[in-house]
Formats: C-alpha cells, sequence, structure tokens
C-alpha cells in the first residue's frame, strides 16, 4: 500500500490539474465571448446614433455629401468612448465622405469593410482586421435604401491587452485554486489510505490469528468487518464438512 501512495497522490494531482485547468479555460473563453457581444453592442449603439442624425437631416431635405453638422456629432461621439479610435462615413462605392480622422480622410476606405457592408445587405456588420477593426451599420435614405455606412474603428489592440490581463488574473486565480485542491485531495488521499492500511493490517492479523472468529471481532467495526466474519463462517463450514466426509471415509475402510 505505501509503494502505491505516490502514484495515487500523482493521479489525484492530475485529476485536480485538468479539472481546475478546463475550469480557467472556460471561464476565459466565456468572458472573452461576451466581452466581444459587448464590445460590439457598444459600438453598434454608437452607430445608430449617428445613422439617425443622418437620417434627421435628409429629413429636413438636405444632401448626403453636405452635412455641416455631422462631423461635429461623429467627434463628440468619438469622444464617448476610448476604444474607438476614429468614425467614417462613407457611401456604397467606399468613398469616404465624413471621418473624425483627418489624415484618412483622403482615403478610401478598406476593402475588408466595403466587403463586409455589402455582405451585410443593411444590416450591422463586424470586421477584424488589426489596426483597421470595425462594426458598422448602414445608412437608409427615407425611401429605405442604402446610401452609405457608418464605420467605427476601434482599438484591436487594447482588446487584447484587456483580454490579455483578464488572462493572466485569472491564471493566477486558477493556479491557486488548483494549489489548494491538489492540497486538500493529497491530504483526504492520505488519510484515507491510512485509514484503508490500518483496516488491512486488522483482517491480515485476523486471518493469521489463533482464532480467527474472535480476531475477526475486533474489526468488526471496521468496512472488511461482516466480509471477514462471513468468509470465517464459511470457512469454518466447510472444515466441517471436509472432517465429517473423512470420517465417513475412515469408517468405510474399517469396514
Amino acid at each position: 500500500m505505501n509503494t502505491t501512495k505516490p502514484q495515487m497522490i500523482l493521479v489525484a494531482v492530475l485529476v485536480c490539474l485538468f479539472a481546475v485547468g478546463m475550469a480557467g479555460l472556460l471561464n476565459f473563453f466565456k468572458y472573452r465571448s461576451n466581452a466581444e457581444r459587448i464590445l460590439k453592442e457598444r459600438l453598434v449603439v454608437t452607430g445608430n446614433a449617428i445613422e439617425s442624425n443622418v437620417q434627421s437631416s435628409l429629413a429636413l431635405g438636405l444632401q448626403f455629401a453636405d452635412l455641416g453638422t455631422l462631423p461635429g456629432t461623429m467627434e463628440r461621439e468619438r469622444a464617448t468612448d476610448e476604444l474607438i479610435l476614429s468614425i467614417d462615413i462613407f457611401d456604397t462605392d467606399g468613398k469616404l465622405l465624413y471621418s473624425t480622422d483627418r489624415l484618412r480622410a483622403t482615403r478610401n476606405v478598406p476593402a475588408s469593410w466595403l466587403n463586409a457592408a455589402h455582405g451585410a445587405r443593411g444590416t450591422d456588420w463586424f470586421i477584424k482586421d488589426g489596426t483597421e477593426s470595425a462594426a458598422g451599420t448602414a445608412i437608409t435614405n427615407n425611401f429605405g435604401l442604402v446610401i452609405g455606412h457608418v464605420a467605427l474603428r476601434y482599438s484591436d489592440e487594447k482588446v487584447n491587452a484587456s483580454n490579455n490581463a483578464v488572462a493572466r488574473e485569472l491564471a493566477l486565480y486558477t493556479l491557486g485554486v488548483f494549489v489548494a485542491a491538489a492540497t486538500l485531495a493529497s491530504l483526504a488521499l492520505l488519510a484515507v489510505m491510512r485509514r484503508l492500511t490500518r483496516d488491512l493490517d486488522a483482517v491480515e492479523a485476523a486471518l493469521r490469528a489463533a482464532d480467527p472468529l474472535r480476531s475477526s471481532e475486533a474489526v468488526r467495526k471496521g468496512p472488511f468487518g461482516r466480509a471477514l466474519r462471513q468468509f470465517f463462517e464459511r470457512v469454518r463450514g466447510a472444515e466441517a464438512e471436509i472432517a465429517l466426509l473423512q470420517r465417513d471415509l475412515e469408517g468405510g475402510v474399517s469396514r
């Protein structure tokens, strides 16, 4: 029994490692999924606010490419969320009409944005492309036709940094839980094995005793007491039957 203790403790530690590790991974994936969902909802809310502002201006008869108050509105919305790097509005051909980033004002939007916008068919769209990661929503006119898109370019680097920070913190907590669980499991296993060793020693002593039935009473409260008593009773019965058969055989030979 003593030789198997290290192996059994190792198995217990490995089981704790697997269980705690899987729990930590599942918690991280759940956090990342929820964080991405919340991020998308935040960006969509901001995009819808800008889209509503554009529709209000169009309802007044203003041209989509000539909305004087729109840049100020976009800048205020961008300032409300530190993750937003810039807010861009472009038409269905990919021509950039408005942007809070003046360096991007003279450029066309990335092809990945345009493909995602066309593929969304008037619904919200998302693209993860490093520094060009963005969430967008369609802008429609009074007739329900898509005339452009508003894209909110966000810092994927900040999102990854936040995820990494949570992963490190979760890893530390997981390590602490693993150490505690492995320690408790090892101590509990040692206690169980110590008691089991005592019971097995008592059973062995009972089997070696001159009066096994009397010795079995000493271990009757253990887990093997009942089985041991039944074993001794059956052995005693078998011995009685063997003795009876021997007596019959000896009697037959003498006749």
